[in-house]
């Protein structure tokens, strides 16, 4: 539960200083882990550093292993936002994050979309220069020259009664006082339910599933799944009986010996929302053989080829629209807020996710600088900066998620395929301005 009080010291030091926000300046970011929770504050922690202004970074997880199960995102027309952000010489490494660094990335790149009963090509999906990025390598590239506190797992905030600071507080007992606090903590973000309560922090599933499957395979087999004619990095098949399948190479880091790349695969599926789920991994995977057997090459031979006791990831396709009148938060006087994940998490057919955390990232950062280095801003400075941050992150992210949901049920609907979101708008968004 989170309360308005401090220790007296800190009351009486407050209540002395105006309405100018002095001492503790600095931002504390909440959230350096998995997913795009990792890119989004790395990325703001680094456009923050570049303009000078103090932060720290908690991470609830504990220092990420140098070899951990991951999963590949697509950065397209978040690419440009990020630009202002990173140091030129860490972004030149974009390359070596990428799934295939031998692969160069294209401006006429586009992702195949394909039927997955007769493998004829439907369209090429529309997007901005496509980067294929691994999880666990973009974010290590983020990491480059940035401090992260691991292990830290926020329990509560406070608030000071003058407006000033905001205290983090964590359950190893520490806490850390800061003029804001931007939590980019996940889908399941902690500082989300402290925010609006455990109940409405809640991702709403939606009715589809899917089964997320990395395997390896002999030399023959793994040259054959990148030979397919339409790209070699990626594809993604709808299939008319309601099913659409991803395949991707997750890790071609060594090219001369294809039995040691990595494929990323899965077929989303239908399965009402309120169903509880109770295979066994196992069974998961088989649940995925069956339906693949429906495929056309490649997806039929990627999954046929996949060892029946292969580690596979479940997960129940789910959003949270920031938008919605339930689901808004105080950010008492701009001294927090959400970005990423934390603020928006969509289902991932449209491929947006990691674009929207980028351009959270950079509009979180400007904001921060149009206040912060013009001498002791004062509160309402800050809390009218925040808000416009928050307008605009809730109105584009907010949409995006209505159409990600919208996307994801019609690419499982053969008869309208043809109108979803993908489709008609591609992976582009309507302003793309950093």
């Amino acid at each position: 539960m989170t309360t308005n009080t401090m220790n007296g010291a800190s009351n009486a030091s407050e209540n002395s200083s105006s309405s100018g926000v002095r001492g503790r300046r600095r931002v504390l970011i909440i959230g350096a882990g998995k997913c795009s929770v990792g890119s989004t504050g790395l990325a703001l922690a680094q456009g923050l550093k570049k303009a000078g202004i103090p932060f720290l970074i908690f991470e609830k997880e504990e220092e990420i292993p140098a070899r951990e199960r991951s999963w590949s995102m697509g950065l397209h027309w978040g690419f440009e936002p990020l630009q202002h952000l990173m140091p030129t010489e860490i972004l030149t490494q974009i390359k070596q994050a990428q799934v295939d660094p031998h692969v160069p990335t294209k401006d006429s790149d586009r992702l195949p979309l394909i039927n997955g009963e007769t493998g004829a090509l439907i369209t090429e999906i529309k997007s901005s220069k496509l980067y294929r990025v691994r999880r666990d390598k973009f974010r290590a590239l983020l990491l480059q020259g940035l401090d992260v506190q691991w292990g830290k797992i926020l329990s509560d905030i406070v608030y000071s009664p003058a407006g000033e600071r905001v205290t983090a507080k964590f359950t190893d007992g520490s806490e850390v006082i800061c003029s804001m606090l931007i939590a980019t903590d996940g889908a399941h973000s902690m500082t989300r339910s402290l925010l609006v309560g455990e109940k409405a922090a809640r991702v709403t599933p939606i009715d589809f599933a899917s089964t997320m499957c990395f395997t390896q395979h002999t030399r023959e087999h793994a040259l054959f799944l990148r030979a397919q004619p339409h790209h070699p990095l990626y594809q993604v098949a709808t299939h008319p009986n309601g099913y659409c399948a991803w395949l991707s190479l997750l890790d071609g880091d060594d090219i001369d010996h294809p039995e040691n790349w990595v494929f990323f695969h899965y077929i989303s599926f239908p399965e009402l929302r309120d169903h509880v789920n109770m295979r066994t991994t196992r069974e998961h995977a088989a649940h995925q053989k069956e339906l693949a057997r429906q495929f056309v090459d490649p997806w039929r031979s990627v999954f046929e080829w996949m060892p029946e006791d292969s580690k596979v990831l479940y997960s129940k396709l789910r959003n949270w629209d920031p938008s919605l009148p339930e689901h808004k938060w105080d950010n008492r006087q701009g001294r927090v807020t959400l970005a990423g994940d934390a603020a928006h998490p969509m289902t991932f057919q449209r491929g947006q996710g990691l674009n929207h955390a980028m351009k959270d990232a950079y509009t979180a950062c400007k904001t921060i600088e149009s206040f912060w280095n013009h001498g002791d801003f004062t509160i309402e400075q800050r809390a009218a900066a925040i808000q416009a941050y928050e307008e605009e992150m809730i109105a584009r992210a907010g949409e995006e998620v209505r159409l990600s949901e919208e996307n994801s049920v019609m690419v499982h609907n053969w008869a309208n395929l043809m109108q979803s979101p993908v489709i008609i708008k591609g992976m582009k968004v309507e302003s793309q301005d950093a």
